[in-house]
């Protein structure tokens, strides 16, 4: 079996629950105007760790730099979602961790695109990628306890809920509750998806 890293990062499609077709791609320069809104929206620095100081620098920064530098470093993918005008609608990382068959997620959605169904396509397309293509065991999710559109996402996606990880998450300083949950492979196997 090659190694993906060999090859370009690649191009997922996938469609929502709404038949609205997405498209999870490597981030261009031209994603910068979008990710700068997404990332100083007042819900994404609630619940995120985006810097509070978010600027076009750093969004400059994310698409030519954070973003490829993961598949550069053979440590996962970041990826823009597109709408079927190949605009920006939000970002979805996929890290592997210190075990090479566990990866986590984390993403955000830009604020006119949320209820739209994206994120949900965009996560259960990106898991099942890494496990099929990178060979991952697990994909893993943690959001904030209270964050309840996060927990939607990862839902309506068929990761299964595991509890709340005491002070499972830094934010600004602080450790919070967090809540997880996972996509395993043997849910792709049974053809199960859990909810």
């Amino acid at each position: 079996m090659t190694d993906p890293y060999d090859n370009p990062q690649p191009v997922l499609h996938t469609v929502t629950d709404r038949g609205a077709p997405l498209t999870l791609r490597p981030a261009r320069l031209g994603d910068a105007p979008g990710v700068l809104v997404a990332c100083t929206d007042p819900e994404t620095l609630r619940w995120t760790t985006v810097p509070l100081d978010y600027d076009h620098e750093k969004a400059v920064g994310f698409v030519t730099g954070y973003a490829p530098g993961w598949w550069e470093r053979r440590q996962g993918a970041a990826f823009v979602l597109a709408d079927a005008d190949d605009a920006y609608v939000g970002q979805i990382d996929l890290r592997v961790s210190g075990d090479p068959q566990v990866a986590d997620v984390g993403f955000l959605t830009a604020p006119h695109a949320r209820g739209h169904g994206y994120m949900s396509a965009a996560l259960r397309a990106v898991a099942e990628w890494g496990i099929r293509e990178l060979g991952l065991a697990r994909v893993e999710w943690k959001a904030h306890v209270g964050n309840d559109g996060s927990r939607r996402v990862a839902e309506r996606a068929g990761f299964t809920y595991e509890g709340v990880q005491r002070n499972g998450c830094a934010h600004r300083g602080e450790r919070r509750d967090a809540w997880t949950a996972a996509l395993v492979r043997e849910d792709l196997d049974s053809g199960e998806e859990k909810a």
